[in-house]
């Protein structure tokens, strides 16, 4: 069982934003252990880059009002507050997760994990020179680390860095048999050796790797990386990005990514950003551009697909 698998196993289940839900929710959520973190709820999260407010979910479950009563118990304590940053992502409150985590950090400067999640979820508050900066920290901290690597990729992707992006993903890919990195893999500790070893970390970082070389114009790079990608895994989590790079080796059509139906194992943003970004690279802007504005609308505002749909949207708006 991969390491991303057994992690997914213990996520509460998300719903879509429902801004009603939100209000009604409001009544069944406990007061804050924390008070000077504000009410998430009380006002947007952030902003998507064309001015939508992103709202926070309600914590109905007790999850978050059970990490702050651990902490306030212990406040100094580096690993109930990131326990308790943690547990916010669930509902969306990343603010304060963030607000947490830059607590944790005042203890503990030099935790390379701090910076990973944080810079994570400057991503989704749409700061990416925030992302960028806590993410390149994080791999002077922990080079050998794939949820670094893949999240810094990404901070580039969405700038607009995107050879920087291409760079960061294949330094990560090329080090899958260093004995060194291999050193470091473990049930704690996912580290780029996990793209030889485990096929759902592989398909990840190799579909947004191809990704950057397209954008990068390394087309024989992205090439070299598609003959990599069998036709025939069996995967648990990552089906979206494979299906991606099944699309890109020309055994998907764009239709049946971006028709998945009610059963399909991913949201259409995952896989739509996919083909929005193929179809700017074939050169076919007026595609790229309709699928983007529709992409734009999905209400999971926290997905790297809908967050990169915003990125090149605003960019080609621009032009």
């Amino acid at each position: 069982m991969s390491f991303r698998l057994q992690r997914a196993r213990t996520l509460l289940p998300w719903v879509a934003l429902v801004p009603l839900a939100v209000a009604c929710g409001r009544e069944k959520t406990p007061p804050p252990a924390f008070p000077e973190l504000g009410d998430p709820l009380a006002e947007p999260q952030a902003f998507s880059l064309f001015g939508e407010p992103l709202y926070a979910r309600p914590d109905t479950t007790g999850a978050i009002a059970a990490a702050d009563s651990a902490l306030a118990l212990a406040p100094d304590s580096v690993e109930l507050l990131i326990a308790a940053a943690r547990v916010r992502r669930n509902f969306w409150q990343y603010r304060q997760e963030v607000a947490l985590y830059t607590r944790a950090l005042e203890l503990a400067p030099s935790d390379w994990r701090i910076y990973r999640f944080r810079g994570h979820r400057y991503l989704s508050l749409r700061d990416f020179p925030k992302a960028v900066a806590d993410l390149e920290k994080a791999r002077d901290l922990a080079p050998y680390s794939w949820d670094v690597a893949y999240h810094l990729g990404l901070a580039y992707f969405l700038l607009g860095r995107y050879q920087d992006a291409w760079e960061e993903y294949r330094r990560c890919l090329s080090l899958a048999d260093d004995p060194a990195a291999r050193a470091w893999d473990s049930a704690d500790f996912r580290s780029c050796a996990a793209n030889a070893d485990d096929p759902e970390s592989k398909v990840a970082m190799t579909e947004w790797a191809v990704r950057a070389a397209l954008r990068a114009g390394d087309r024989a790079g992205a090439e070299a990386l598609l003959a990599t990608v069998p036709p025939d895994l069996d995967l648990a989590e990552n089906t979206a990005y494979y299906h991606d790079l099944l699309f890109y080796k020309g055994l998907k059509t764009a239709e049946e990514l971006l028709s998945p139906g009610p059963d399909a194992p991913y949201r259409k943003e995952t896989v739509g950003f996919g083909v929005a970004n193929w179809m700017l690279v074939q050169g076919d802007t007026a595609g790229a551009l309709a699928l983007l504005e529709e992409l734009v609308q999905d209400p999971w505002w926290p997905g790297f697909g809908r967050i990169a749909a915003e990125a090149e949207l605003a960019r080609l708006r621009q032009r």
